[in-house]
């Protein structure tokens, strides 16, 4: 035997030994409290973002057990960093077990046996996460005891074993912009009578709680980021915190509720209830009575952030602790729901609390509990769980051939091409193979063009494109035997993309032959045609059936050209469309505008008459308040380059006459329940239940928010707001906004929906057929019979005196449903879903669907669009 070889022998040997003692060895890391001054759950305390990351910067100074890594960054710029917490050797290990993981994700060429020996030899990885909705406090703060806890363990034997067999992902919050916004009012209020109220302002830019809606559509950047660093790393679990558990319980865990997607496997679903009830099997050991399960939570909407990765087949759930306050409160029996103060025990609330002094600490210490409940399933059934996760992909991909259908195809030279890219780029956004063809081919009998998008079904993440593709049936058990409803839904039931955006997506039923898939390429980018100008002239036309078509718009009257709307043949034999006339521009800058937008620009010799374009002052009410539908709405203005400007009540009280072109009042229905389990509405948004025009009027008491957040635009603001109106301006109002501005306004319209009961009508969020008024500035550029989105929102009859157009109809007989569910169906029909007034000299568009809704109804954007120009509000 050689010297070298024996020395690296004897190295070999020291290294495993050093290896088997490491429980042993374990390093002293600092606590929170030495690192920040406080310990997580401390009363009154809340550390902030930069606290957490500054805490976890030190233990991986500490310790050789915690890695941290970057992910992107936030709206604000902020840097999304997340930790990594395992054995010494498993984080050297890290890029192996994540392949490990990412294959069994992916049960293409490999057989039964292979993918055991992976699980074998693979580490299960788990997702734990702060949170994305700041304002439940607790849930930024659980990642810093639960690091501290994992890492300053010694001789413990299950922590021992989770170092062993278990990598966590553990991210300090999903929303670090947020955290630092609710800390720091939290911080200014503390020891005032506000400091328990909200932040009067959406605590993530744009979308606030909405953060969670966001989960298939990647609108923004945090969404998009996180998406993007799961698929790195592959998780099997995905464990997210939410606030607060259904009152009085002290914690909601799964199962859930019915309905769930068919489109999930099996083997999710079951595993979720398991580590529901093996957290709650915790909490009873650990004397923390108040878990309750199912309590009308499903997983029925799509679109969650902590549930979309079910679709990778990722077993993900959340829970909802009580109370996210740092604020310490006591709660008697007294003060629980009838239904609950006998304290007996149910079936899914074995062990009732039974009320007392309830701390911050509490809530971090039951998150605590659950998180290891979670780590501990994990290292005790890793490999099964690694290999049910092949398995869950081998059957999803045999259920094309079994189920179908075998593909999905998003043609080309549709009438919105750059909106049929971003569909099939949102596809492979979320991890699925993407195909395109070359040259035309004859699929499932129909000849597609060159450039059409092929999205093949006998792939492990299928489920997710059938999910978004296909029309939502909820279950008819939403009704009684009587007929009257239960178990309503608390978020939308029909969200089907092709719908929403307007774009032609075609079921393939027949298998895709090999010398089919011959002719197809796999992609990584979906890209609209190349935006170019075809023809001559100094006229550049454009057309308004593209949403684009408002980008290019923007662009060139920024450039200093001139626009008319017109009617125009865009292609030689043609017929004539909605268009826009761009003059003033030289070939070359239309050019660039023409590739930055993927527009198809026709140039044209003649000069087109129409009515004179002018880019429009358009301001954007804000309420103080989380008001989301406001968020929405300025994302989408800005993305499209119609530069809003927020106006608040001292504002609107200052008056708005001559500053502006258009106001956009956003939707002002009372807050929800929300989703079950997520926040309650909190007694500093109580005005909110006043009714839209309350909300309007009154805002927030001063008991309620500090000042300037406290008060409406009162009398004052709101004459003000009539005289803009009078003098000109153009007013539009949102789905409830509107019942507002018809009581404001005393407009001779009736919400035929007002006040009514759920029995009578209900639709909580689905999406149904209207028809519109063909010839009207407002509807320019859409199909006659456009799917809109339709949210707890009014529905119109105009009274005597009416002097407008109804611009929207829901059809007079049938049904309007088209995907979702719709109880009562017969109320609407016939009636408004969208009209305009006629007030002095201006105009009120009063929409009682939402065309912006989530920034998810591409297909109705142009509805919003169209109010926007001076031209088409006169």
């Amino acid at each position: 035997m050689t010297r070298s070889l024996s020395r690296a022998i004897r190295v070999l040997f020291l290294t495993s030994a050093l290896g088997l003692c490491a429980p042993a060895l374990a390093q002293t890391v600092p606590s929170p409290k030495a690192v920040l001054g406080h310990d997580p759950g401390d009363d009154y305390y809340l550390a902030n973002y930069e606290d957490s990351i500054r805490y976890f910067r030190a233990l991986a100074a500490a310790s050789d057990r915690i890695k941290m890594f970057d992910a992107g960054k936030t709206t604000q710029g902020r840097t999304m960093t997340y930790a990594v917490i395992s054995s010494a050797s498993n984080l050297a290990s890290f890029e192996k077990y994540k392949a490990i993981s990412k294959r069994l994700g992916d049960p293409r060429g490999l057989t039964d046996e292979q993918a055991r020996e992976l699980a074998k030899s693979g580490k299960i990885i788990v997702h734990i996460d702060g949170g994305m909705h700041s304002s439940e406090v607790s849930d930024h703060q659980l990642p810093l005891a639960l690091a501290y806890k994992l890492l300053s363990a010694k001789n413990d034997a299950e922590i021992d074993a989770i170092f062993d067999k278990v990598i966590l992902v553990l991210w300090p919050t999903l929303n670090p912009d947020g955290q630092d916004m609710v800390v720091d009012w939290y911080r200014k209020q503390r020891g005032t009578k506000w400091e328990t109220s909200r932040t009067p302002w959406l605590y993530q830019e744009y979308v606030g709680h909405d953060n969670n809606r966001d989960g298939y559509m990647l609108n923004m950047k945090e969404s998009q980021v996180v998406v993007a660093a799961e698929q790195t790393y592959s998780p099997v679990i995905w464990y997210s915190q939410h606030q607060t558990a259904p009152f009085p319980a002290r914690i909601w865990v799964p199962p859930f509720a019915d309905p769930v997607s068919s489109n999930i496997s099996p083997y999710m679903r079951i595993w979720t209830n398991a580590l529901g009830t093996n957290i709650m099997t915790r909490m009873q050991a650990e004397q923390k009575p108040g878990a309750i399960a199912q309590a009308r939570f499903d997983n029925w909407y799509a679109g969650f952030l902590d549930y979309i990765h079910v679709f990778r087949n990722t077993i993900s759930f959340f829970t909802e602790t009580a109370h996210d306050s740092a604020t310490p409160m006591t709660t008697k029996v007294s003060d629980f729901p009838a239904n609950m103060r006998d304290l007996k025990a149910q079936i899914m609330y074995p062990d009732p609390w039974r009320g007392g002094e309830w701390h911050l600490k509490n809530s971090v210490d039951y998150m605590v509990t659950a998180s290891m409940a979670v780590l501990d399933t994990a290292q005790k059934y890793g490999e099964t769980l690694l290999y049910n996760r092949y398995q869950a992909g081998r059957d999803m991909v045999a259920a094309s051939a079994k189920d179908g259908p075998a593909a999905y195809v998003i043609p080309a030279g549709q009438t919105d091409m750059p909106e049929a890219a971003s569909l099939a780029q949102l596809m492979l956004s979320h991890g699925l193979d993407v195909l395109q063809i070359d040259k035309p081919a004859l699929i499932d009998g129909h000849t597609y063009d060159a450039g059409s998008w092929i999205v093949p079904t006998d792939q492990p993440f299928a489920g997710l494109a059938r999910e978004l593709f296909e029309k939502q049936t909820y279950p008819d058990a939403i009704l009684d035997g009587t007929g009257k409803p239960v178990d309503l839904p608390y978020d939308v039931t029909g969200w089907t993309l092709p719908m929403q955006m307007g774009v032609r997506v075609d079921r393939v039923v027949q298998p895709l032959a090999p010398e089919l898939r011959a002719g197809m390429r796999k992609i990584s980018t979906a890209t609209p045609p190349a935006g170019a100008i075809s023809g001559t002239g100094t006229t550049f036309l454009v057309s308004r059936r593209v949403n684009n078509s408002y980008r290019v718009l923007n662009s060139a009257l920024a450039a200093g050209g001139k626009a008319v709307w017109t009617s125009a043949a865009l292609k030689p034999g043609a017929a004539p469309e909605d268009a826009i006339a761009i003059t003033g521009m030289a070939a070359p800058a239309m050019s660039k505008i023409a590739a930055d937008f993927s527009a198809a620009v026709t140039a044209s010799p003649d000069k087109l008459s129409g009515p004179a374009v002018r880019k429009g002052r358009v301001a954007l009410y804000r309420p103080w308040g989380s008001n989301i539908d406001e968020g929405w709405t300025r994302w989408l203005l800005e993305h499209y380059d119609f530069q809003p400007k927020s106006v608040h009540n001292a504002d609107v009280k200052a008056g708005l006459a001559g500053k502006y072109d258009t106001i956009i009042i956003p939707d002002m229905s009372a807050p929800s329940k929300g989703r079950p389990g997520d926040t309650a509405p909190a007694p500093d948004v109580i005005s909110a239940y006043k009714g839209p025009l309350g909300t309007l009027m009154d805002g927030f008491a001063p008991s309620q928010m500090p000042a300037p957040y406290a008060g409406g635009i009162g009398k004052d603001g709101a004459a003000k707001l009539m005289a803009f109106v009078r003098e000109g301006g153009t007013l539009v109002a949102l789905n409830n906004a509107s019942d507002a501005i018809i009581d404001l306004f005393d407009l001779p319209v009736t919400n035929i929906l007002k006040d009514v009961k759920s029995e009578q009508f209900f639709c909580s969020g689905a999406l149904l057929a209207v028809e519109l008024k063909q010839g009207a500035s407002a509807t320019a550029g859409m199909p006659a019979n456009p799917i809109v989105m339709f949210e707890r929102g009014p529905a119109f009859a105009p009274k005597a005196g009416f002097q407008g157009e109804i611009l929207a109809s829901y059809p007079a007989t049938g049904n309007p449903l088209r995907s979702g569910v719709l109880l009562h169906p017969e109320m609407i029909q016939g009636k408004a879903a969208a009209v305009s007034v006629s007030y002095g000299k201006g105009k009120i568009y009063l929409f009682g669907f939402k065309p912006q809704w989530r920034a998810q109804s591409h297909g109705t954007y142009k509805l919003l669009f169209n109010t926007l120009y001076p031209s088409t509000a006169q």
